[in-house]
Protein backbone atom coordinates (compact mmCIF):
# COMPACT_ATOMS: atom_id res chain seq x y z
CA UNK A 1 0.00 0.00 0.00
CA UNK A 2 2.78 3.19 1.54
CA UNK A 3 4.46 1.88 -2.34
CA UNK A 4 0.67 2.57 -3.94
CA UNK A 5 0.61 5.66 -2.22
CA UNK A 6 4.00 6.63 -3.14
CA UNK A 7 3.19 6.41 -6.79
CA UNK A 8 0.34 8.73 -7.02
CA UNK A 9 2.20 11.21 -4.80
CA UNK A 10 4.31 10.93 -7.75
CA UNK A 11 1.89 10.67 -10.14
CA UNK A 12 0.11 13.88 -8.90
CA UNK A 13 3.29 15.94 -8.62
CA UNK A 14 3.94 15.07 -12.03
CA UNK A 15 0.63 16.05 -13.02
CA UNK A 16 0.96 19.38 -11.21
CA UNK A 17 4.68 20.08 -13.78
CA UNK A 18 6.66 20.55 -9.81
CA UNK A 19 8.75 17.22 -10.45
CA UNK A 20 11.89 17.23 -12.60
CA UNK A 21 11.78 13.95 -14.21
CA UNK A 22 15.28 12.12 -14.33
CA UNK A 23 18.59 13.87 -13.61
CA UNK A 24 21.77 13.79 -12.19
CA UNK A 25 20.96 11.68 -9.19
CA UNK A 26 21.18 8.71 -12.31
CA UNK A 27 25.02 8.61 -11.87
CA UNK A 28 24.97 4.99 -10.31
CA UNK A 29 28.31 3.27 -8.58
CA UNK A 30 28.21 1.09 -12.40
CA UNK A 31 28.84 4.64 -14.14
CA UNK A 32 31.83 5.16 -12.26
CA UNK A 33 33.05 1.66 -12.99
CA UNK A 34 31.98 1.76 -17.21
CA UNK A 35 32.45 5.31 -18.16
CA UNK A 36 28.79 5.69 -19.05
CA UNK A 37 26.72 8.21 -17.70
CA UNK A 38 23.16 9.21 -17.31
CA UNK A 39 22.45 12.95 -17.67
CA UNK A 40 18.95 12.83 -18.42
CA UNK A 41 16.08 10.69 -18.04
CA UNK A 42 12.69 12.13 -18.36
CA UNK A 43 9.87 12.71 -20.92
CA UNK A 44 9.78 14.24 -23.85
CA UNK A 45 7.60 17.67 -23.24
CA UNK A 46 6.66 18.01 -26.79
CA UNK A 47 5.82 14.15 -26.97
CA UNK A 48 4.06 12.56 -24.45
CA UNK A 49 4.71 9.07 -26.08
CA UNK A 50 8.60 9.47 -25.96
CA UNK A 51 11.97 9.30 -23.98
CA UNK A 52 14.17 11.57 -23.84
CA UNK A 53 17.41 10.20 -22.63
CA UNK A 54 20.56 12.18 -22.25
CA UNK A 55 24.03 10.20 -22.02
CA UNK A 56 27.73 10.59 -21.97
CA UNK A 57 30.71 7.97 -22.67
CA UNK A 58 34.28 7.42 -23.13
CA UNK A 59 33.69 6.39 -26.67
CA UNK A 60 30.59 6.57 -29.20
CA UNK A 61 27.98 5.36 -28.01
CA UNK A 62 26.35 2.44 -29.77
CA UNK A 63 23.73 0.50 -27.83
CA UNK A 64 21.11 1.96 -25.82
CA UNK A 65 17.79 0.14 -24.19
CA UNK A 66 15.27 1.35 -21.18
CA UNK A 67 13.09 -1.17 -19.61
CA UNK A 68 9.96 0.58 -17.95
CA UNK A 69 9.00 -1.09 -14.60
CA UNK A 70 5.94 -1.19 -12.83
CA UNK A 71 5.85 0.20 -9.27
CA UNK A 72 2.90 -1.37 -8.81
CA UNK A 73 2.78 -4.58 -9.98
CA UNK A 74 6.64 -4.86 -9.58
CA UNK A 75 7.54 -5.93 -13.22
CA UNK A 76 9.09 -4.87 -16.31
CA UNK A 77 6.29 -4.07 -18.56
CA UNK A 78 8.12 -2.63 -21.80
CA UNK A 79 11.36 -2.53 -23.20
CA UNK A 80 12.65 -0.23 -25.69
CA UNK A 81 15.78 -0.66 -27.86
CA UNK A 82 15.19 1.74 -31.39
CA UNK A 83 16.87 5.07 -29.29
CA UNK A 84 17.86 7.26 -31.92
CA UNK A 85 20.87 10.12 -31.37
CA UNK A 86 18.24 13.15 -31.50
CA UNK A 87 20.95 15.88 -30.58
CA UNK A 88 24.90 16.47 -29.42
CA UNK A 89 27.43 13.55 -30.34
CA UNK A 90 27.68 10.04 -29.96
CA UNK A 91 29.90 10.06 -26.82
CA UNK A 92 28.04 13.33 -25.22
CA UNK A 93 24.54 13.47 -26.52
CA UNK A 94 20.13 12.94 -26.32
CA UNK A 95 18.66 9.81 -27.36
CA UNK A 96 15.01 9.38 -28.20
CA UNK A 97 13.19 6.63 -29.33
CA UNK A 98 11.85 6.22 -32.59
CA UNK A 99 8.00 6.12 -32.79
CA UNK A 100 5.74 6.32 -29.77
CA UNK A 101 5.86 3.61 -26.59
CA UNK A 102 3.36 1.09 -26.07
CA UNK A 103 1.85 0.63 -22.52
CA UNK A 104 -0.69 -1.83 -21.53
CA UNK A 105 -1.82 1.06 -19.36
CA UNK A 106 -1.32 4.45 -18.33
CA UNK A 107 0.81 5.14 -15.12
CA UNK A 108 4.16 6.27 -14.00
CA UNK A 109 6.94 3.83 -14.87
CA UNK A 110 10.41 3.56 -13.79
CA UNK A 111 13.25 4.09 -16.00
CA UNK A 112 16.03 1.17 -16.36
CA UNK A 113 18.52 2.08 -18.18
CA UNK A 114 21.50 -0.56 -19.96
CA UNK A 115 24.18 0.91 -22.64
CA UNK A 116 27.60 -0.12 -24.10
CA UNK A 117 29.55 2.34 -26.17
CA UNK A 118 32.36 1.27 -28.96
CA UNK A 119 35.55 1.41 -26.70
CA UNK A 120 33.88 -1.42 -24.43
CA UNK A 121 32.37 0.51 -21.48
CA UNK A 122 28.65 -0.85 -20.61
CA UNK A 123 25.66 0.45 -18.48
CA UNK A 124 23.00 -0.94 -16.12
CA UNK A 125 21.15 1.46 -14.27
CA UNK A 126 17.88 0.99 -12.71
CA UNK A 127 15.81 3.84 -11.88
CA UNK A 128 17.38 6.99 -13.07
CA UNK A 129 14.18 8.89 -13.91
CA UNK A 130 10.28 8.13 -14.69
CA UNK A 131 8.21 7.91 -17.71
CA UNK A 132 5.04 9.61 -17.35
CA UNK A 133 2.69 7.62 -19.68
CA UNK A 134 -0.12 9.92 -19.63
CA UNK A 135 -2.74 11.59 -21.88
CA UNK A 136 -1.66 15.26 -22.56
CA UNK A 137 -4.66 17.43 -22.34
CA UNK A 138 -5.35 20.64 -24.08
CA UNK A 139 -7.92 23.49 -23.71
CA UNK A 140 -6.50 25.49 -27.41
CA UNK A 141 -10.09 26.05 -28.79
CA UNK A 142 -11.43 27.91 -25.78
CA UNK A 143 -13.06 31.45 -26.80
CA UNK A 144 -15.25 34.05 -24.85
CA UNK A 145 -18.15 35.56 -25.85
CA UNK A 146 -17.23 39.22 -25.08
CA UNK A 147 -13.75 41.08 -23.47
CA UNK A 148 -16.15 44.16 -23.06
CA UNK A 149 -18.55 44.06 -20.71
CA UNK A 150 -21.15 47.05 -20.13
CA UNK A 151 -24.29 48.08 -18.15
CA UNK A 152 -25.95 45.48 -20.79
CA UNK A 153 -23.74 43.37 -20.89
CA UNK A 154 -22.37 42.00 -17.51
CA UNK A 155 -21.54 38.16 -18.39
CA UNK A 156 -19.01 36.66 -19.85
CA UNK A 157 -19.62 32.80 -21.39
CA UNK A 158 -16.34 30.88 -21.74
CA UNK A 159 -16.64 28.19 -24.00
CA UNK A 160 -14.13 25.15 -25.91
CA UNK A 161 -13.51 21.58 -26.18
CA UNK A 162 -11.34 19.64 -24.15
CA UNK A 163 -9.17 17.14 -25.98
CA UNK A 164 -6.78 14.67 -25.21
CA UNK A 165 -3.76 13.15 -27.37
CA UNK A 166 -3.26 8.98 -26.08
CA UNK A 167 0.90 8.89 -25.28
CA UNK A 168 0.55 5.69 -27.82
CA UNK A 169 -1.07 6.72 -30.60
CA UNK A 170 -0.70 10.01 -30.75
CA UNK A 171 -4.51 9.96 -31.34
CA UNK A 172 -6.40 13.29 -29.92
CA UNK A 173 -10.29 12.47 -28.95
CA UNK A 174 -12.49 14.63 -26.76
CA UNK A 175 -12.68 14.28 -23.13
CA UNK A 176 -15.82 13.85 -21.83
CA UNK A 177 -17.35 13.20 -18.62
CA UNK A 178 -14.53 15.58 -16.80
CA UNK A 179 -14.75 18.72 -14.75
CA UNK A 180 -13.25 22.18 -16.46
CA UNK A 181 -12.75 24.99 -13.46
CA UNK A 182 -13.40 28.43 -15.15
CA UNK A 183 -11.98 31.34 -13.14
CA UNK A 184 -12.36 35.10 -13.16
CA UNK A 185 -10.90 36.40 -10.20
CA UNK A 186 -13.27 36.08 -7.16
CA UNK A 187 -15.86 34.28 -9.45
CA UNK A 188 -14.97 30.46 -9.81
CA UNK A 189 -17.58 27.60 -11.76
CA UNK A 190 -17.00 24.41 -12.12
CA UNK A 191 -18.74 22.32 -15.55
CA UNK A 192 -18.48 18.68 -16.76
CA UNK A 193 -17.51 18.36 -20.19
CA UNK A 194 -20.06 16.59 -22.72
CA UNK A 195 -19.12 13.52 -24.71
CA UNK A 196 -18.03 15.95 -27.30
CA UNK A 197 -15.55 17.25 -24.99
CA UNK A 198 -17.28 20.51 -24.88
CA UNK A 199 -18.01 23.03 -22.13
CA UNK A 200 -19.33 26.21 -21.37
CA UNK A 201 -19.27 28.17 -18.13
CA UNK A 202 -20.80 31.65 -17.65
CA UNK A 203 -19.80 34.03 -14.90
CA UNK A 204 -20.75 37.59 -14.19
CA UNK A 205 -18.46 40.63 -13.77
CA UNK A 206 -19.07 41.90 -10.00
CA UNK A 207 -15.50 43.71 -8.94
CA UNK A 208 -13.21 46.27 -10.80
CA UNK A 209 -10.00 44.16 -10.38
CA UNK A 210 -12.23 41.27 -12.44
CA UNK A 211 -10.12 41.69 -15.45
CA UNK A 212 -9.26 38.32 -16.77
CA UNK A 213 -10.87 34.81 -17.28
CA UNK A 214 -9.60 31.57 -18.21
CA UNK A 215 -10.55 27.60 -18.22
CA UNK A 216 -9.01 24.92 -16.98
CA UNK A 217 -8.66 21.19 -16.58
CA UNK A 218 -6.57 20.72 -13.06
CA UNK A 219 -5.75 17.55 -10.64
CA UNK A 220 -8.13 14.83 -10.97
CA UNK A 221 -7.60 12.15 -8.43
CA UNK A 222 -9.78 9.91 -10.64
CA UNK A 223 -7.54 10.15 -13.68
CA UNK A 224 -4.17 10.66 -12.07
CA UNK A 225 -2.59 10.45 -15.86
CA UNK A 226 -4.49 12.85 -17.56
CA UNK A 227 -2.50 15.58 -17.78
CA UNK A 228 -3.61 19.40 -16.60
CA UNK A 229 -3.42 21.75 -18.80
CA UNK A 230 -5.24 25.21 -18.93
CA UNK A 231 -6.78 27.75 -21.80
CA UNK A 232 -5.21 31.13 -23.18
CA UNK A 233 -5.86 33.71 -20.92
CA UNK A 234 -8.55 36.53 -22.25
CA UNK A 235 -9.20 39.62 -21.04
CA UNK A 236 -11.75 41.40 -19.67
CA UNK A 237 -12.57 45.34 -19.90
CA UNK A 238 -15.04 47.20 -17.96
CA UNK A 239 -16.62 50.02 -20.03
CA UNK A 240 -18.80 52.56 -17.68
CA UNK A 241 -22.11 54.29 -18.88
CA UNK A 242 -21.58 58.19 -18.31
CA UNK A 243 -23.63 59.74 -15.44
CA UNK A 244 -24.29 63.20 -14.78
CA UNK A 245 -25.67 65.55 -12.01
CA UNK A 246 -27.71 68.43 -12.98
CA UNK A 247 -27.62 71.15 -10.29
CA UNK A 248 -29.55 74.15 -9.32
CA UNK A 249 -29.12 76.69 -6.31
CA UNK A 250 -31.98 78.84 -5.55
CA UNK A 251 -29.72 81.43 -5.88
CA UNK A 252 -26.29 82.12 -7.88
CA UNK A 253 -25.77 85.75 -6.76
CA UNK A 254 -25.95 86.50 -2.86
CA UNK A 255 -25.20 89.65 -0.77
CA UNK A 256 -22.62 89.56 1.74
CA UNK A 257 -22.88 86.71 4.49
CA UNK A 258 -25.93 86.07 2.62
CA UNK A 259 -26.90 82.20 2.06
CA UNK A 260 -28.47 80.27 -0.99
CA UNK A 261 -31.15 78.62 1.06
CA UNK A 262 -31.34 75.36 -0.68
CA UNK A 263 -29.74 73.57 -4.00
CA UNK A 264 -31.78 70.66 -6.04
CA UNK A 265 -29.30 67.89 -8.18
CA UNK A 266 -30.91 65.30 -10.18
CA UNK A 267 -28.93 62.65 -10.88
CA UNK A 268 -29.18 60.50 -14.40
CA UNK A 269 -27.58 57.95 -16.54
CA UNK A 270 -27.20 57.84 -20.57
CA UNK A 271 -29.30 54.69 -21.02
CA UNK A 272 -29.53 52.98 -24.49
CA UNK A 273 -32.52 55.43 -24.78
CA UNK A 274 -31.28 58.55 -23.67
CA UNK A 275 -30.89 60.18 -19.92
CA UNK A 276 -32.89 58.63 -17.52
CA UNK A 277 -32.28 59.32 -13.95
CA UNK A 278 -31.56 57.30 -11.42
CA UNK A 279 -33.47 56.33 -8.41
CA UNK A 280 -32.53 55.24 -4.83
CA UNK A 281 -29.01 56.89 -5.06
CA UNK A 282 -27.18 58.83 -2.53
CA UNK A 283 -25.44 61.73 -3.68
CA UNK A 284 -23.70 63.92 -1.06
CA UNK A 285 -21.21 67.36 -0.69
CA UNK A 286 -19.53 68.95 2.09
CA UNK A 287 -20.72 72.47 0.71
CA UNK A 288 -23.08 73.17 3.70
CA UNK A 289 -20.89 73.16 6.74
CA UNK A 290 -21.14 69.29 7.58
CA UNK A 291 -21.06 66.45 4.87
CA UNK A 292 -24.79 66.03 3.64
CA UNK A 293 -26.59 62.96 1.79
CA UNK A 294 -29.28 63.11 0.10
CA UNK A 295 -31.34 60.20 -1.41
CA UNK A 296 -32.78 60.41 -5.03
CA UNK A 297 -36.43 60.54 -5.53
CA UNK A 298 -37.98 58.16 -8.60
CA UNK A 299 -37.25 61.12 -10.71
CA UNK A 300 -33.49 61.04 -9.53
CA UNK A 301 -34.12 64.64 -7.78
CA UNK A 302 -32.86 65.58 -3.80
CA UNK A 303 -32.69 68.43 -2.27
CA UNK A 304 -29.82 70.14 -0.16
CA UNK A 305 -30.29 72.61 2.46
CA UNK A 306 -29.49 76.36 3.21
CA UNK A 307 -25.41 76.67 2.94
CA UNK A 308 -23.55 78.74 5.65
CA UNK A 309 -23.04 82.39 5.38
CA UNK A 310 -21.06 83.36 2.80
CA UNK A 311 -18.22 85.67 2.92
CA UNK A 312 -16.41 85.53 -0.34
CA UNK A 313 -17.34 83.61 -3.79
CA UNK A 314 -17.99 79.79 -3.22
CA UNK A 315 -19.12 76.97 -5.35
CA UNK A 316 -21.62 74.31 -4.58
CA UNK A 317 -20.34 70.66 -5.05
CA UNK A 318 -22.53 67.60 -5.37
CA UNK A 319 -21.14 63.65 -6.02
CA UNK A 320 -22.25 60.39 -6.37
CA UNK A 321 -20.37 57.35 -5.66
CA UNK A 322 -21.46 54.81 -8.13
CA UNK A 323 -22.74 51.80 -6.45
CA UNK A 324 -22.92 49.82 -9.71
CA UNK A 325 -19.60 48.67 -11.38
CA UNK A 326 -21.10 49.24 -14.49
CA UNK A 327 -21.78 52.82 -14.14
CA UNK A 328 -19.18 55.90 -13.91
CA UNK A 329 -19.43 58.62 -10.47
CA UNK A 330 -20.86 61.93 -11.01
CA UNK A 331 -19.63 65.38 -9.83
CA UNK A 332 -21.38 69.09 -10.13
CA UNK A 333 -20.16 72.25 -9.29
CA UNK A 334 -21.47 75.52 -9.23
CA UNK A 335 -20.40 78.44 -8.35
CA UNK A 336 -21.85 81.27 -6.25
CA UNK A 337 -21.25 85.08 -6.65
CA UNK A 338 -20.75 86.64 -3.29
CA UNK A 339 -21.58 90.60 -3.44
CA UNK A 340 -18.94 92.48 -1.52
CA UNK A 341 -19.93 95.59 0.61
CA UNK A 342 -19.08 98.95 -0.18
CA UNK A 343 -20.07 102.58 1.29
CA UNK A 344 -19.14 106.39 1.56
CA UNK A 345 -17.78 107.24 4.63
CA UNK A 346 -17.71 110.97 4.20
CA UNK A 347 -17.25 113.56 1.87
CA UNK A 348 -16.73 117.41 1.53
CA UNK A 349 -17.42 119.70 -0.89
CA UNK A 350 -15.82 123.22 -1.16
CA UNK A 351 -15.57 126.36 -3.26
CA UNK A 352 -11.75 127.19 -4.17
CA UNK A 353 -12.88 129.87 -5.86
CA UNK A 354 -15.33 131.88 -7.95
CA UNK A 355 -15.28 129.18 -11.06
CA UNK A 356 -14.11 125.70 -9.08
CA UNK A 357 -15.52 122.71 -6.16
CA UNK A 358 -13.13 120.89 -4.46
CA UNK A 359 -15.25 117.80 -3.69
CA UNK A 360 -13.16 114.68 -1.71
CA UNK A 361 -13.89 112.31 0.47
CA UNK A 362 -13.27 108.07 1.40
CA UNK A 363 -14.82 104.70 1.13
CA UNK A 364 -14.39 101.60 3.13
CA UNK A 365 -14.43 98.19 2.04
CA UNK A 366 -16.03 95.47 5.02
CA UNK A 367 -14.34 92.05 3.79
CA UNK A 368 -12.51 92.85 0.34
CA UNK A 369 -11.34 95.50 -1.68
CA UNK A 370 -11.70 95.86 -5.88
CA UNK A 371 -8.61 96.23 -7.50
CA UNK A 372 -9.02 99.82 -8.66
CA UNK A 373 -11.52 102.12 -6.76
CA UNK A 374 -12.82 104.86 -9.65
CA UNK A 375 -14.85 107.21 -7.84
CA UNK A 376 -17.64 109.72 -9.98
CA UNK A 377 -18.14 113.59 -8.71
CA UNK A 378 -21.83 114.16 -9.12
CA UNK A 379 -23.38 117.74 -9.75
CA UNK A 380 -27.19 118.46 -9.54
CA UNK A 381 -28.93 122.25 -9.60
CA UNK A 382 -31.60 121.02 -7.51
CA UNK A 383 -30.76 117.92 -5.41
CA UNK A 384 -33.63 116.27 -6.50
CA UNK A 385 -32.36 114.51 -9.69
CA UNK A 386 -30.52 115.74 -13.03
CA UNK A 387 -27.41 113.94 -11.39
CA UNK A 388 -24.70 115.04 -14.14
CA UNK A 389 -20.88 113.49 -14.05
CA UNK A 390 -18.27 115.69 -14.01
CA UNK A 391 -15.09 114.59 -12.69
CA UNK A 392 -13.50 111.59 -11.73
CA UNK A 393 -11.21 110.22 -9.17
CA UNK A 394 -9.76 107.39 -11.12
CA UNK A 395 -8.20 105.22 -7.88
CA UNK A 396 -8.88 106.11 -4.36
CA UNK A 397 -5.99 105.10 -2.06
CA UNK A 398 -5.79 104.19 1.20
CA UNK A 399 -5.07 107.11 3.87
CA UNK A 400 -4.75 105.10 7.26
CA UNK A 401 -8.60 105.47 8.04
CA UNK A 402 -10.57 104.53 4.57
CA UNK A 403 -10.10 104.49 1.14
CA UNK A 404 -9.42 108.61 -0.09
CA UNK A 405 -10.47 110.41 -3.18
CA UNK A 406 -10.47 113.94 -4.54
CA UNK A 407 -11.51 115.63 -7.29
CA UNK A 408 -12.25 119.32 -8.84
CA UNK A 409 -15.00 120.55 -10.92
CA UNK A 410 -15.85 123.34 -12.99
CA UNK A 411 -19.01 125.35 -11.44
CA UNK A 412 -19.71 128.98 -10.51
CA UNK A 413 -23.15 128.55 -9.83
CA UNK A 414 -24.70 127.62 -6.47
CA UNK A 415 -26.05 123.23 -6.15
CA UNK A 416 -25.43 119.68 -4.46
CA UNK A 417 -22.53 117.33 -4.69
CA UNK A 418 -22.91 113.82 -4.19
CA UNK A 419 -19.95 111.05 -5.28
CA UNK A 420 -20.81 107.78 -6.74
CA UNK A 421 -18.93 104.20 -7.19
CA UNK A 422 -19.93 101.64 -9.57
CA UNK A 423 -18.40 98.21 -7.93
CA UNK A 424 -20.88 95.73 -9.89
CA UNK A 425 -21.09 92.97 -10.16
CA UNK A 426 -18.65 91.76 -7.74
CA UNK A 427 -19.13 94.87 -5.16
CA UNK A 428 -22.23 96.70 -4.45
CA UNK A 429 -22.90 100.30 -6.08
CA UNK A 430 -22.50 103.22 -3.36
CA UNK A 431 -23.92 106.61 -3.50
CA UNK A 432 -22.07 108.85 -0.81
CA UNK A 433 -24.37 111.82 1.11
CA UNK A 434 -25.39 114.90 -0.47
CA UNK A 435 -23.20 118.30 -0.03
CA UNK A 436 -24.19 121.71 -1.05
CA UNK A 437 -22.23 124.56 -2.15
CA UNK A 438 -23.62 128.19 -2.69
CA UNK A 439 -22.34 130.44 -5.47
CA UNK A 440 -19.90 132.65 -4.84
Amino acid sequence: MATRRALLACAAALAAGSLVLGGTTAAHADSAVTGITVQEARNDWTNNGKIVLSLTAPSAVKDVKVSLYSMETQQTVATVGNFELASGTAENGTWKNRGRIQLPDLGSYRIDVSASDEGGDTLSAAGVGYFYYAVQTNLKDTKVDRTTVDYQHRTVTISGHLMGQWPGSGAITPMGGLTVEVNSYREHAEVTTAADGSFSATLPVTNQYQNSIEAAFRYDPNHVFYNQSASKTFPIKVKKTVTKILQTPSERKVPFKGTVNSTSATLLWNSPTGWQPLAGKTMGSNSFGNFVERTTDAGGNALFPATQPLWGNSSIAVGWSSDDLFLADAQAGVDIMVVQPAAFRSLTATRSDAGTVEVGGSMEFENAMPGTIPVNIQYSATGRGGWTTVATAPDAGWNGEGFAFSATAPQAGAGYWRATFTGAPQFDNAVSQVVYVAAP
